[in-house]
């Protein structure tokens, strides 16, 4: 059958709830995730926040959209007399969970499903769409499908060896807090900065995910291990990074490396896509915790 024809016969729409089975099982077979957390994840997003494309009544791609904002600087200056409210809260959806099935693959799926949730966003006074590539060939594909760079940070790795030599690094204690400080005290603290404001819901759901949410002093972190490495996503304050990944290192002596990811302009960690209606937008912004 010729990719034309395949192409009429598919249809995009939201999901219902009827499709969670055959939504599981393509996250299944594309990402390999554990069926505990797909379970959650849709329990903690909901279904409505799914766009799946259909062909004989079977689920072949799916891509999640959800709600969050863009805060912006109180402060903020070019906005036009009268549009300042524009600028305060911009609602955007971020694209998760891309997959298309392996046997449909290079057909075109993907662009027609998301160029379906950008009209439905742009219909909905949806300021924009945005993602974080899971893969650097990716961002490439996403460009051609009209998205741009916005979101960027830099990386700093600290080894275990050198860090437990140097003794000149002062140790301070750091206390977990609870999803809900965390939100509050990420607010104030980046109120002078374009951000992506995930709410106190989403922290929640990071938190189970075994994100560890902490505050030492002033500063306030996030991290999460993989393999033989702590990963910390966001770090917001004045204490030093080598601080923090010596409280890490001495927290968790197992691990070898500890990589902070700060705000910054070396990598770019996710792309845009804005609604045509949005004028005088905004040139980058600050995007900390993705879930790929």
């Amino acid at each position: 059958m010729s990719q034309k024809i395949l192409q009429r016969l598919m249809s995009y729409r939201k999901a219902t709830s009827a499709d969670i089975p055959k939504i599981k099982s393509l996250w299944e077979e594309v990402f390999g995730d554990a069926n505990d957390y797909i379970n959650r994840f849709i329990t903690h997003f909901g279904i409505e926040t799914c766009y799946v494309c259909e062909l004989n009544s079977e689920i072949v791609a799916m891509a999640f959209a959800l709600p969050t904002t863009l805060l912006s600087p109180s402060n903020f200056e070019g906005v036009p007399e009268g549009r300042g409210s524009l600028y305060k809260n911009l609602p955007l959806k971020y694209l998760y969970a891309c997959a298309t099935h392996p046997q449909h693959q290079n057909q075109g799926i993907m662009q027609a499903l998301i160029s379906v949730i950008y009209n439905d966003a742009c219909n909905e006074n949806i300021a924009a769409i945005f993602l974080h590539p899971a893969k650097s060939y990716l961002a490439d594909y996403y460009r051609k499908l009209g998205f741009e760079e916005f979101f960027h940070r830099d990386h700093f790795w600290y080894y275990k060896e050198k860090l437990l030599a140097d003794e000149s690094i002062p140790l301070h204690p750091f206390n977990f807090i609870s999803p809900e400080t965390y939100h509050k005290k990420r607010v104030q603290k980046l109120e002078n900065k374009y951000f992506i404001n995930w709410n106190e819901d989403f922290f929640r759901f990071i938190n189970k995910k075994e994100v560890q949410l902490c505050e030492s002093g002033n500063t306030i972190f996030a991290y999460k291990t993989w393999f033989n490495n702590i990963i910390v996503d966001e770090l917001l304050g004045d204490m030093p990074h080598e601080q923090v990944a010596r409280l890490l290192i001495e927290h968790l002596p197992d691990f070898e490396t500890v990589n902070i990811r700060l705000q910054g302009n070396e990598f770019c960690c996710g792309l845009i896509k804005w609604c045509k209606t949005l004028e005088n937008k905004p040139k980058n912004g600050y995007f900390a915790f993705a879930m790929e």
